[in-house]
This record gives C-alpha cells, structure tokens and sequence, in this order.
C-alpha cells in the first residue's frame, strides 16, 4: 500500500511539473515567434517583399509583443502601406498607434515615410481627469461671539487636522498654460470650541459637518523644470451642507452652579445651518509628470462667505438651556493639503490639409 500511494503521489507531481513545463515552454515560444516574427518582417521590408508584412504582425499585435516591439511593429505595419500608397490603411494604423502611445516622440532613427505622415496627424488633450485625497484643517472668521454668560474669561475654537478630503476633477485645456477646472468634492470638517466662564463653569462644544463642493476655478502652470511643474489655483462655487452634527457638548459647573454638569448625547443641526456656502478658492501645487497623465500634491485656503448660523433654537434638543451654549455667529473655511492622480484623454485627428 505506502508504495501504491508513493507511486501515485509522483505521478501526479510529475504531470503538475510536466504541464507547468508545457505551459511555460508555450508562453516562451510565444513570445520568441513574435519577436521572430518581428525580425522577419523587417527584412521582408528590407528586401522589399512587403506584401506579407502586416499580416505578420499583426495577430502579435493584439498581445505577444513588448513594447518597444510594438512601437517597432506599429512603424513598420505603416511604413508598408505607404510603401504600396495604400494611404487610407496607413492612416487608419497611424491613429490607432496615437491612440495607443499619444505622448510619442520622434526619434532620429525613424523612417522618413513616418516621420511624414506622424506629422499630419494632431494628437491633443480632450480632457484630463483627476481624482484627489486628502485632509482639512477648519478655521472660523468674522466670530460675533454670544454667550449665556454675562461675563466671558476665556474663549477660544480649535479643529481637527485629520479631516476626510475627496475628490473628482475636470480640466480643460484653454491655452499651453490656462486650464478651467470643473470640480465635485466630499469635504469634512471638524471645529471646537471651548468657553471657560467666570467662576460659573465651563461650556465644550464640538461639531462635525459633512459638505459636497463643487468649485469652479483656473490653474495656471507657472513653471516647469524637468518633469516638474509648479501652478497657481484660483477661483470660486457653492458648497452645500449634507449634514451637521453636535458632539460631546457638555457643561462643567464652576465655583457657582446655574445648571448641574452635564454632557450630550449627538445632536442634528443640520437645520441650524445654512444649506449652501460660497467658497472662494486660491492656492497652488506641484505636479510630476508620468506617462498619460501627473502626480500632484497642493495646498488651497477655501474661505466661506456666509454666516454659518441660520437659527440656533433649532436643534431637538435646546443647547442654551441644557448646556449654556449659543452658537456664534462664523465663517466656515479650511486649509485643504490633497494628493492626486490626473489622467489625461488624448484624442488624435488628421490635420485638414490646405492644399
């Protein structure tokens, strides 16, 4: 029996290990009859025997070839049919290697014939998409403070640096410089605020609010150095609140004692807020260039135009009474830090002829 079951165990080892084998031996044979393929087109093309030459290459075409080889391919499939003026089948292969490898340049070893017609052809950015993560950090402006105390001692907002930032961007191309970007983003933003009363306690007021905003704004590309390029971002849209809630709201009482301490469960005031923001937005970046498309890091200051508070005896629960909290009056903005990642859709055209 153990000799059976040994003899078995090998044998099924010996197939595993013959059919990796097989399939490794096929994938390589593969690989070599296209690279093979390739050489024996080129001198096919040499000799001037091109008729069989895009038929050659042209199944390695769909997968088999690295991409140097494609490139090489791509040229010599072209090459050929402008060899037999059969002009409309080398501008349909051209279009289809833009489509492919849009960011092509030239080389000194390129054939005249395709250097030719390469520049009959304009390949230009439809539009390049961006998708950005990153962080807020919230800060209040134009605070009329209000209070239930009659006296303040010490008073004082703080915010979070770890906000959720993210991001899906548009931009257009207006000149080699000027770009419009059109822009939706899910923003975060989280702020305290502390009130330290005279002798009659302390009031500690947190709250998060969740916004969709939707700039609209220029950048414009300052320098470039290497692959690098530095730009400058300015401009302005709405921002709508999705959602605003309080946390750990509480009241600790001081030397006198107006209320007992107490702290609160979360608290909506989605409906003490206004429902929609103006942003203006200015900041800048940097952006390395990689193939189709950048990697970009920036830094922005969105600043809100209106007052924050819309009512403040709105909330379910009434905060003046149960905590000894007014809301101020405030501008809501923030510091915005975001990496990206922009994609760039290329669409190559024939340039009309004049004559």
């Amino acid at each position: 029996m153990k000799t059976g079951y040994s003899f078995i165990l090998n044998s099924k080892f010996f197939l595993l290990l013959l059919c990796s084998s097989f399939s490794l031996g096929s994938l390589a044979q593969e690989t070599s009859t296209c690279a093979e393929n390739l050489r024996n087109a080129q001198t096919l093309f040499d000799n001037g025997q091109v008729e069989q030459v895009p038929a050659m290459l042209e199944e390695c075409l769909r997968s088999g070839f690295k991409q140097e080889e494609e490139l090489s391919a791509y040229k010599l499939i072209i090459q050929t049919f402008l060899f037999q003026d059969r002009n409309a089948e080398a501008d349909s292969a051209m279009l289809s290697f833009l489509k492919k490898y849009p960011e092509y340049q030239l080389s000194p070893t390129d054939h005249s014939s395709f250097v030719h017609l390469y520049n009959n052809f304009n390949v230009r950015p439809v539009v390049q998409m961006v998708i950005r993560l990153g962080t807020n950090i919230p800060f209040v402006t134009f605070v009329d403070p209000k209070t239930m105390a009659v006296a303040l001692r010490e008073w004082d907002y703080s915010s979070k640096a770890l906000n959720l930032y993210a991001s899906v961007e548009a931009k257009f191309a207006l000149t080699s410089k000027l770009e419009l970007n059109i822009e939706g983003g899910y923003s975060q933003l989280s702020f305290s605020t502390r009130e330290n009363f005279f002798d009659n306690g302390t009031v500690n007021y947190s709250e998060v609010q969740h916004r969709l905003e939707m700039p609209v704004t220029a950048t414009y590309n300052i320098i470039s150095f290497g692959k690098f390029t530095a730009y400058a971002r300015g401009g302005a849209g709405p921002a709508f609140n999705l959602a605003a809630t309080a946390k750990d709201v509480s009241y600790t009482s001081g030397k006198y004692i107006p209320f007992p301490d107490k702290e609160s469960p979360e608290i909506d005031r989605v409906d003490c807020r206004i429902r929609m923001d103006i942003i203006g937005q200015a900041g800048g970046g940097i952006k390395l260039k990689i193939p189709k498309g950048y990697l970009n890091f920036e830094i922005r200051a969105n600043l809100g135009v209106y007052n924050q508070v819309k009512n403040r005896t709105g909330s379910a629960e009434d905060l003046g009474a149960g905590y000894n909290y007014l809301d101020d009056d405030f501008n809501l903005n923030a510091v915005n830090f975001s990496f990206g990642y922009t994609k760039i859709f290329y669409k190559p055209t024939k340039r009309i002829s004049t004559q």
